[in-house]
C-alpha cells in the first residue's frame, strides 16, 4: 500500500470519517493533516510514512493475534451469547476449558473443541493461519458484567468482559404507562436563598425540589453538577469539568455541613464576624463573583475539615461520623482515592509552581496515576488528600438529601441531572483515564447556522479505540456516578454515542472530522445502567444528527429532546400533535435565550456584536427572527391560545410578555411529549441567556442569578397558575396529592 492508502485504511479502521456535509450542502473532505492529528490522538504512531505503515499493519492484525476481544456487549433478548474465538489453526484439535464468572459470584464451566465450532472467517497474518470460530454459551447469563475465560492444557489462556444488557432503558412507571408529567428546569448556581454565599448551592436545589413537589411537579432539572477546579475559581463553566465522576464542591451548602453546627468559632465568623460583610456583598450581586464565592467557601470548608478530623477521626477513637467517612472512602474505591489525590497534587504543585497547573506539565514522576511517586505523595500527605475526600463526602450527602426530598414528595422523576459530553484536558478525569482519552484534540461542531465558523468546545473525549480496549469501564463509571442520586439524566450531545466531531489543537474549528463510536454497545450500556439505577435517560439530539441515530436511540428506550424554538418546518412551527411522545419538551435551553430574549432577538444582537456572524448576514438573521415571531404567533393562534393580531414586533409590554409565556407553555402542554420542563427564566419573564456559545469573556456565561429567591419564585403567581394547569393536564391521572404553599391539599 502507498502512504495515502495506509492513511485511508487506518482511518477507516479507527473510525475517522472521510468528510462531512456542511450546512450549505457542500462536501468537506478531511485533510491529511487532520487525519494524522486525529490518529495520533488515538495513540497511533503516524509521524512518518514508515510509522504509519507499522501502525496500520499492527492494528489490522491485532484482532487476529488474540483469542478473545476485550469485551462483548450482548443483548439478552438475542439468546445465549455467541462469542468469536480466534485461534491459530494448529490449535483446532486442542481442547479448551471455558468458564463464565458471573458478577454475583456464580460460576459456569465446560470444555470445547475449536474444530467443532462453526467457522466464521480465516486469515493469514505473517505466515500464520488464523481461524475465527463462534462459540455459543449454553445459556444467557443475567443482565450485568461477567467474565469469560478460555484456558488451554498447555497453560495458555485468555479472558474477556461479557456484558449482558437489556433491550430498553428504564422509564418511571407513570411515563412507561403513557402518562405525561412536568417539571422545572434551572441552573443550580443561579438560584438564590437566604444565607447563601453569593451563588446557588445544593441547599437551594433541595428547597426548589420541595416547592416543585408541593406544586405537583415530577422533576427538577439542573445543569451539570460535575467536579470543577476548587483551587482555580475562574474555571466555573459546568461543561468543562475536571471530572464527571465526582461532584462540584463549589455548590456545597456550608450551613448544612454537620461540622458547621458543631464548630461555633467558624459559625460565628460566618454569621456575625469578619466574613459576614463579605458574604452579604457577594449575596447582593446580580452576577456571581465566582472567585469571591469559591475562595471563601473553600477556606471555611478547610477549617470544618480540620474540626472534623480532630473531633471524629482521632486514632482509636473514631466517632460514628468518623466511621461513616471511612465507609464512604471504602465505597469510593480506587477511583475516589485517585480523584482526591489529584486534587491534593494539583494544589501542591500550583502552590510551588503556578505555571504548572496542567498535569502534563507537572514533575514527571506525578504525571501518571500509577507511579510510585503518586502513591508516596498520597501516603505522606494523607490529611491533604483526605480533605478533598471529605468535600466529596459532603457534596454526596447533600445530593442524597435532594433525592430524598424528591422521594418524600413522590416525584416520579426527581432530580434530573446533566452529563457533559467532555472534560477539561487538565482535570482529574483526564489524568486518571489518560490512556483512554483522545489527547491532542477537542470536541466541537462543524459550521452551522448558529456558528458559521464551527465550534471548538475545548473539551476532551474518550478515544473509541482505547475505550473498547478498556471494556468501556470508564464510560460506565461516568454513567453510574451521575445516576447515583438522579431519577433522570440528560446526555449532552447524545450523538457522542455514535460519533463526535474532533478538532485538532491549533486548527480552526472547520478543519475537524467526525470519529465513529460503537453505538450499539454504548446504547446497551446506557440501558443497563439506566435500569440498575432506575434512571430515565434523555438524549440531547440537537444539531447535526447522523442518519438513523434518533431511531436507534428511541428503540433502546432513551428519550428525545425537543425544543419548541427548533421544532419548525418550512411552513412554520410544528403543531403540538406532531411532537414526539417519547421525549422531553421545553421551549429552549441554556445555550439559547430565554423566551423574552428570543422574542426580542437579544441573542442575534449579542452574536452580531461579538462577531459570531459574518457581517453580511446580520440583517438576514434579524429578518429570520422577525419571521419566526410571526410564525410563532400563527401557531399559537391556530391553537386558540393567542389572537391572530397579537403584536409580532420585538418589544412587548409586561402584559404581552405574560400572555406570550402562558400561550407558549399551554402549547407545549398540548404535545404528547411525556416530560415537559419549564425554565425558570421563561416562567418569570427574564430576558437572560445563561451561555452564549462561542464567547468567553464577552458574555457573562454561567454567572447570571435570578432576581428572586427560591421561595419567592415558588410563590410567584404566574408560576403557581402554570403549575395548576400543568397538574390538571399532565399529572391528575397519577392521583398524587399535592400541597400548595398555603398548606391546603390540591389534586
Amino acid at each position: 500500500m502507498s502512504a495515502a492508502e495506509d492513511m485511508r485504511r487506518l482511518s477507516e479502521l479507527a473510525g475517522v470519517e472521510d468528510g462531512w456535509w456542511d450546512f450549505y450542502g457542500a462536501w468537506r473532505p478531511v485533510p491529511a493533516a487532520t487525519r494524522r492529528a486525529l490518529l495520533a490522538a488515538m495513540g497511533f504512531e503516524v509521524d512518518d510514512d514508515h510509522a504509519l505503515w507499522r501502525s496500520r499493519h499492527a492494528f489490522e492484525a491485532r484482532p487476529w493475534r488474540r483469542w478473545l476481544e476485550p469485551v462483548l456487549v450482548w443483548r439478552a433478548a438475542q439468546g445465549p451469547p455467541c462469542v468469536p474465538v480466534t485461534l491459530p489453526e494448529d490449535r483446532d484439535a486442542a481442547p479448551l476449558a471455558w468458564s463464565v464468572d458471573e458478577e454475583l459470584g456464580v460460576a459456569h464451566d465446560g470444555r470445547l473443541l475449536p474444530a467443532d465450532l462453526p467457522l466464521a472467517e480465516e486469515r493469514e497474518v505473517e505466515g500464520v493461519r488464523y481461524r475465527r470460530r463462534l462459540f455459543t454459551l449454553p445459556a444467557v447469563p443475567p443482565l450485568g458484567y461477567h467474565r469469560l475465560r478460555l484456558a488451554a492444557d498447555d497453560g495458555a489462556e485468555a479472558s474477556m468482559a461479557l456484558i449482558v444488557v437489556p433491550e430498553r432503558a428504564y422509564e418511571p412507571p407513570p411515563l412507561d404507562a403513557g402518562g405525561r408529567v412536568w417539571g422545572v428546569a434551572t441552573q443550580a448556581y443561579a438560584l438564590r436563598r437566604p444565607g447563601d454565599w453569593g451563588a446557588g448551592d445544593y441547599g437551594a436545589v433541595r428547597r426548589l425540589a420541595e416547592h416543585v413537589g408541593r406544586l405537583g411537579g415530577a422533576a427538577v432539572g439542573v445543569n451539570p453538577l460535575h467536579a470543577l477546579f476548587p483551587g482555580r475559581p475562574e474555571r466555573f463553566g459546568p461543561y468543562g469539568p475536571s471530572s464527571r465522576c465526582f461532584a462540584s464542591v463549589a455548590l456545597i451548602d456550608v450551613a448544612a455541613v454537620p461540622d458547621y453546627a458543631e464548630c461555633a468559632a467558624v459559625r460565628d465568623e460566618v454569621e456575625t464576624g469578619a466574613l459576614a460583610p463579605a458574604l452579604a456583598a457577594l449575596r447582593g450581586r446580580r452576577l456571581i463573583d465566582w472567585y469571591g464565592v469559591n475562595t471563601r467557601k473553600l477556606a471555611v470548608l478547610r477549617r470544618l475539615y480540620d474540626w472534623f478530623r480532630g473531633q471524629h477521626l482521632r486514632p482509636g477513637q473514631e466517632s460514628e461520623r468518623g466511621r461513616a467517612f471511612r465507609a464512604f472512602q471504602r465505597d469510593g474505591g480506587r477511583g475516589a482515592e485517585l480523584f482526591a489525590t489529584f486534587e491534593a497534587l494539583q494544589a501542591h504543585v500550583v502552590a510551588h509552581e503556578p505555571h504548572r497547573a496542567y498535569w502534563r506539565h507537572w514533575p514527571g514522576e506525578y504525571r501518571r496515576p500509577d507511579s510510585p511517586a503518586v502513591a508516596e505523595f498520597a501516603r505522606t500527605r494523607r490529611e491533604e488528600v483526605e480533605f478533598f475526600w471529605y468535600l466529596q463526602w459532603q457534596a454526596d450527602a447533600q445530593l442524597a438529601a435532594i433525592a430524598a426530598t424528591c422521594a418524600e414528595w413522590r416525584m416520579p422523576v426527581g432530580l434530573y441531572a446533566d452529563v457533559a459530553v467532555g472534560i477539561a484536558g487538565d482535570g482529574a478525569e483526564a489524568w486518571a483515564c489518560q490512556d483512554v482519552m483522545a489527547l491532542g484534540v477537542s470536541v466541537g461542531a462543524p459550521p452551522d447556522p448558529f456558528s458559521h465558523r464551527g465550534q471548538d468546545w475545548g473539551v476532551l473525549s474518550f478515544s473509541p479505540v482505547a475505550l473498547r480496549e478498556a471494556a468501556y469501564a470508564p464510560f460506565v463509571e461516568v454513567l453510574r456516578a451521575n445516576m447515583r442520586h438522579a431519577g433522570a439524566v440528560r446526555l449532552d450531545h447524545a450523538m457522542q454515542l455514535q460519533r463526535l466531531y474532533w478538532v485538532p489543537h491549533g486548527h480552526p474549528a472547520d478543519e475537524g472530522a467526525y470519529v465513529r463510536f460503537p453505538l450499539d454497545d454504548l446504547l446497551g450500556l446506557v440501558a443497563l445502567e439506566s435500569r440498575r439505577n432506575r434512571c430515565l435517560v434523555i438524549g440531547e439530539d440537537l444539531g447535526t444528527v447522523p442518519e438513523g441515530f434518533r431511531e436507534a436511540m428511541l428503540a433502546r428506550g432513551l428519550y428525545g429532546y425537543r425544543l419548541l424554538a427548533f421544532e419548525r418546518t418550512e411552513d412554520g412551527f410544528k403543531p403540538p400533535g406532531a411532537f414526539l411522545d417519547q421525549a422531553l419538551v421545553i421551549f429552549g435551553t441554556h445555550d439559547l435565550p430565554s423566551l423574552p430574549g428570543y422574542w426580542r432577538g437579544s441573542d442575534v444582537e449579542e452574536r452580531a456584536r461579538h462577531g459570531l456572524f459574518a457581517p453580511d448576514t446580520v440583517a438576514a438573521e434579524r429578518r429570520v427572527r422577525a419571521e419566526e415571531r410571526r410564525q410563532l404567533v400563527a401557531a399559537l393562534a391556530a391553537e386558540g391560545l393567542l389572537p391572530a393580531d397579537f403584536p409580532t414586533g420585538p418589544d412587548l409590554d409586561d402584559d404581552g410578555r405574560r400572555r406570550l409565556a402562558e400561550a407558549v407553555h399551554a402549547y407545549l402542554d398540548r404535545t404528547p411529549s411525556r416530560l415537559m420542563m419549564v425554565q425558570i427564566e421563561d416562567a418569570l419573564g427574564l430576558e437572560a441567556q445563561m451561555n452564549l456559545p462561542g464567547t468567553a469573556e464577552q458574555h457573562p456565561n454561567w454567572r447570571y442569578r435570578y432576581p428572586l429567591d427560591v421561595d419567592a419564585i415558588a410563590t410567584d403567581a404566574p408560576l403557581r397558575a402554570l403549575a395548576r394547569r400543568l397538574y390538571d393536564g399532565r399529572c391528575a391521572a397519577e392521583q398524587r396529592p399535592v400541597v400548595d404553599l398555603d398548606g391546603t391539599e390540591a389534586g
